[in-house]
């Protein structure tokens, strides 16, 4: 078919049941109307398809699964303490099984795939055709609300490092939530966000009938191909043109470590014995508003693995938990005053093969209501400074406050 932008099929999807974009086996993937959804905990049942040790690239997303895995899911993973309430946020999960959809490659190439019958993909094959270039939307300029004032976001910080002194943790992820008026809708934010965090190898969009989580997220939560898992823990940030001193950092490195040994653990549970390596350590990741160190960690599979026993081992991340994974995560829960929503869990895709591309869900917002919320933060270790680590959440915020015309 004619080239076609990711982002002028979306807009053509956008009141169409569930719309999804999401990136999967090197394409960036569009769809709408699932036939079949699956909700709470039930997604991991939907997931649990066996990863097939030959994938069969990005065709296998048509008849797969494709949607949003919020923190709190960690719940039905780990005994934790009950999560904040979220009014007006979406489902805790949500997973549509998708029949048909269009697959966009890089170069702009458009092709459809599907499981269905002859008729949807006409359908979709109609929509494509009536596609046009979206506008792109002027921001307003409003002030973002933090769900922790300055004072209190140093408290926390202090707090954490109170308990990691104590020995009863070691690191913590602490963050915020923003909260902005918006006036367009959920695709023009998408736009917006998008266009200010430049590139994001993770970018994704999954609609629901009062709003739409909107994710530029640079992270990979898990990719799961040919019977091989890969992890991309992010950890450690500096300003721009930073990367130098936080590739010599003492603090950022020992800050890194600690979590790419939670996910070599994580991955441990499902790869065969020996079977986990880190490719790459210490590597860079370059973003316009931020420089971030990251690693890759890498798992051989047992047979019969599935989906789901690969997304339990390793959900929610560890980069966005902080160590030991439960423990942080009940100081996490006595730390922040909000839910943290659909941040910090997963947007992903499971296509028939049993293949995973999940990110962290970080650089995420939920659209609803006439207003934006976006949650930012930061590990906190020993060596943190209060002030310091509050700079660096709202420094993470730049494409969402570029987005809402907070700059």
């Amino acid at each position: 078919m004619a080239a076609t932008a990711p982002e002028t099929l979306l807009r053509a999807l956008a009141d169409r049941p569930h719309p999804v974009l999401v990136s999967f086996a090197g394409r960036t993937i569009v769809a709408c109307d699932p036939v079949e959804v699956a909700t709470g905990a039930d997604v991991w049942d939907a997931l649990a398809i066996v990863c097939e040790h030959r994938s069969a690239g990005a065709a296998a997303a048509a008849g797969g699964w494709i949607g949003l895995l919020g923190y709190d899911l960690g719940a039905t993973v780990e005994r934790l303490p009950e999560p904040h309430p979220d009014p007006g946020g979406p489902p805790v999960a949500l997973v549509g099984r998708y029949e048909t959809v269009a697959i966009l490659e890089p170069s702009g190439g458009c092709t459809l795939a599907s499981t269905r019958s002859e008729s949807a993909l006409d359908d979709l094959e109609r929509l494509v055709g009536a596609a046009t270039a979206p506008a792109s939307a002027t921001p307003g300029h409003h002030a973002a609300s933090p769900s922790l004032d300055a004072g209190a976001y140093r408290a926390a910080v202090a707090r954490a490092r109170e308990l990691i002194a104590a020995g009863d943790c070691y690191q913590v992820n602490l963050a915020q939530r923003l909260t902005a008026p918006w006036d367009g809708g959920p695709v023009d934010f998408a736009l917006a966000l998008w266009r200010a965090a430049g590139t994001a190898g993770h970018r994704a969009y999954v609609g629901f009938p009062d709003g739409a989580v909107v994710s530029a997220s640079p992270e990979r939560l898990v990719r799961v191909a040919d019977g091989f898992a890969g992890s991309e823990p992010i950890k450690g940030t500096a300003p721009p043109g930073g990367w130098e001193r936080l590739a010599r950092s003492p603090k950022d490195r020992a800050e890194h470590l600690m979590i790419v040994d939670l996910v070599r653990n994580d991955l441990g549970r499902v790869a065969t014995a020996g079977g986990v390596s880190v490719p790459r350590l210490f590597d860079h990741l370059s973003t316009p508003y931020v420089e971030h160190m990251v690693s890759e960690v890498r798992a051989e599979l047992r047979p019969a693995v599935t989906a789901t026993d690969v997304l339990r081992a390793v959900f929610p991340g560890g980069s966005v938990t902080g160590t030991p994974k439960v423990r942080a995560m009940e100081v996490i829960r006595e730390l922040e005053p909000v839910s943290r929503g659909p941040a910090f869990g997963s947007v992903l895709t499971v296509g028939t093969d049993g293949a995973v591309e999940a990110s962290i869900t970080i650089r995420t917002a939920w659209v609803s209501g006439g207003e934006a919320r976006y949650w930012c933060g930061g590990a906190v270790v020993w060596d943190s400074e209060p002030e310091a680590e509050r700079r660096e959440a709202w420094a993470k915020a730049e494409p969402f406050l570029r987005a809402v015309g907070a700059t």
